[in-house]
């Protein structure tokens, strides 16, 4: 019978362990593999300090925002806005810039200067940050403060078509309809009225809508002066 020993089978072939073609590859290629670890390093030391430093300006720009916010309750309306100006010019890339702009807006408007404050919420209105349904609505309060009551219209509407689940959208309907009546257009106010009492039934809008849909004879509450919009609390991210 003849020798067959020297036959190998596929099965009987071991394949060379992976740690092992890994250091082979690693040989053959040290060139490559060396470059590519250079900038694998620098990648991530470039990262750690760009998250440090991010870090930083971050906690720098809160900082100077609260000190804002305190300045400004205390009277010094100009110096607080040349701080929130200074925040959204060197800190504009950090979280608290946003507010910063927001809280711009909301000073301008406290002092009527309501052209003013629409310019600083239109810059978040358009956007999809969180604060952006907080400025389309005080946008809406700029216009109809300034008697532009179809302007006020038109961002009540919008911040409806694109926040309807939100938690301040039955005080927008009730804007919306308080503008339409300002407007004359007593047919849409009316159906807006009896959208708040089908939306939102058993709540103070939904009673105040219907107040005013039963007719000058109804208690309703008086419409109120426009004011700006509730802010969020500022979440540090």
């Amino acid at each position: 019978m003849p020798d067959s020993s020297w036959i190998h089978s596929e099965d009987t072939v071991v394949e060379p362990h992976r740690f092992e073609r890994i250091l082979g590859w690693i040989k053959n290629n040290r060139e490559t593999f060396i470059g590519s670890a250079v900038i694998l390093l620098a990648l991530v030391l470039f990262s750690v300090y760009f998250f440090v430093h991010y870090r930083d300006l971050r906690d720098t720009a809160w900082k100077n925002l609260f000190i804002a916010q305190q300045i400004g309750y205390a009277g010094n309306i100009p110096q607080a806005q040349e701080q929130l100006k200074a925040i959204v010019s060197s800190y504009g890339n950090t979280t608290a810039a946003p507010y910063a702009t927001i809280t711009q807006g909301d000073i301008l408007f406290a002092q009527g200067k309501f052209k003013e404050a629409g310019d600083e919420y239109a810059k978040l209105a358009a956007g999809n940050s969180d604060l952006a349904p907080f400025a389309l609505y005080s946008l809406g309060k700029c216009r109809e403060a300034a008697g532009d009551f179809t302007g006020a219209q038109a961002q009540y509407s919008e911040f409806l078509s694109r926040n309807p689940d939100h938690f301040m959208a039955p005080e927008v309907h009730a804007s919306l309809a308080r503008t339409q009546e300002l407007a004359g257009a007593k047919d849409l106010a009316k159906a807006t009225y009896e959208k708040i009492v089908l939306l939102y039934p058993d709540t103070s809008w939904a009673m105040q809508a219907k107040a005013k849909l039963e007719g000058p004879g109804a208690k309703a509450p008086a419409a109120a002066a426009p004011k700006a919009a509730p802010k969020p609390a500022p979440a540090r991210k």
